[in-house]
């Protein structure tokens, strides 16, 4: 029996009749409850509306998504239509039926890459098309001004708004505009997309969570009664240890403890994996523990995770817990003590992974010991040290992060004996073109 799945849609008036169109031909397993508005600031409203009777919220746009983020962040699932090849084919052949050459346009929204595509497979040259793309989620930069410029200092004879509020605009500026409409296989892929996510993060809480938890324990060489004492309230403390997180500990020897548990009881146990309320100071002189989680659809995968964080951990003086999620995405340290988060999940990582080709783990080590810590100089290997990596793969990543504006070679090391002189890079992973500053 096929799951029901109730999804939100947020549109502007103008989408109604494309839309219904679409939804025509959506999964018969999905229930739909639609918005529509007239301006795009009511789009916070409707979507808190929408939160507590949908799983899903999906928006006509980037436009109405990022108005409803910017007042608070949704409680479901939410992405947006995005204005893909697709649909600037169709503005196209829009354009031309109606006697414009779209060589002439200025376009707003849509990215410069999918101008660039467009123009390649339809043999328009792309040269005189004046194009501004929405950038990280500014709404507010002035799109109207844009092609108001253009229009009237003779650069382009035509423009094409993915917004309406800009067509409405231009059309009192006196510019010739058209409406951009996305296509019903644009909107279904977007559809698509939301729903497997949301059914994705709906079963995870099924995935395995395996956890390995060290106790180091100092040289002791008191009497023999005082090193009973110690003993008898270490296990008093891993016992409550146990009881806390809700699990049964394993002693496999070494100091060495493995416990097994779900993603769902690891993520409500850590308050969203932020905090390691299970992880309390160990109440003797000299005693430390690390714990590695890892999580996976298999437990091979959780297992291996587990040992990748607590090699993490173990990097750390004294108390620390990590947590590798399907083997490559990290978070940590949670603590009691913990100075500072690392959430390889986060957009902001995820982003900065997908503009340099370095992994979001990989980022991660390296925001943990970097840090904001922009003067220092890197070697290729000092960073291997922090990525637990190879120098030939720490040396791709300064590559990679150099030729993204990320990293900026400042020197040379001074070698020992006759051994050859190692580049050193000065690393910022916040925002490109603060090294040339």
């Amino acid at each position: 029996m096929a799951v029901r799945i109730k999804v939100g849609l947020i549109a502007n008036t103008e989408f109604s009749e494309p839309l219904e169109l679409a939804l025509r031909d959506a999964g018969s397993n999905i229930d739909f409850e639609v918005r529509f508005y007239d301006h795009q600031d009511e789009a916070g409203r409707l979507a808190h509306e929408l939160e507590g009777i949908v799983d899903a919220i999906l928006f006509s746009g980037p436009v109405p998504y990022y108005v409803a983020l910017a007042e608070r962040p949704l409680t479901v699932p939410a992405s947006h239509v995005v204005f893909d090849e697709a649909s600037l084919v169709k503005a196209f052949f829009d354009l031309v039926r109606a006697g414009v050459d779209p060589a002439t346009i200025s376009v707003d929204t849509v990215s410069d890459d999918v101008v660039v595509d467009v123009c390649r497979e339809l043999e328009i040259d792309p040269s005189g098309i004046r194009n501004m793309p929405l950038v990280d989620g500014r709404i507010h930069d002035d799109f109207t001004g844009f092609h108001i410029e253009h229009y009237r200092a003779g650069h382009t004879r035509h423009a094409l708004t993915c917004r309406s509020i800009v067509k409405h605009e231009l059309a009192v500026a006196g510019v010739p505009c058209h409406f951009m409409f996305w296509t019903k296989h644009t909107i279904l892929k977007a559809l698509d997309l939301l729903v497997s996510n949301l059914l994705q993060q709906r079963y995870r809480g099924s995935q395995i969570a395996i956890g390995l938890l060290r106790v180091n324990t100092p040289q002791f060489n008191g009497a023999i009664a005082d090193v009973r004492r110690h003993a008898l309230a270490l296990e008093t403390y891993l016992l409550a240890f146990s009881d806390r997180l809700g699990v049964n500990l394993l002693d496999i020897g070494s100091g060495l403890h493995l416990f097994y548990t779900t993603y769902g009881a690891l993520r409500r146990q850590t308050e969203e994996f932020t905090v390691a309320p299970a992880l309390e100071p160990i109440p003797l002189p000299g005693f430390s523990l690390q714990i590695g989680i890892g999580t996976g659809a298999s437990a091979a995968i959780a297992e291996d995770g587990a040992r990748k964080a607590l090699h993490q951990a173990e990097q750390r003086n004294g108390d620390g817990l990590y947590i590798v999620f399907d083997g490559d995405r990290l978070v940590g340290p949670l603590g009691q003590d913990r100075t500072r988060l690392i959430r390889v999940e986060d957009a902001a990582i995820v982003q900065l992974a997908e503009r340099t080709g370095v992994t979001a783990a990989n980022l991660a080590r390296m925001l943990e010991t970097v840090g904001d810590d922009k003067s220092r100089a890197y070697s290729a290997v000092e960073l291997a040290a922090i990525l637990d990596s190879t120098s030939r793969t720490a040396r791709r990543v300064l590559t990679r992060l150099t030729e993204a504006g990320f990293a900026v070679p400042v020197g040379e090391s001074t070698p020992i004996g006759h051994g050859r002189p190692s580049t050193l890079y000065r690393i910022d992973l916040t925002v490109p073109g603060n090294l040339s500053s």
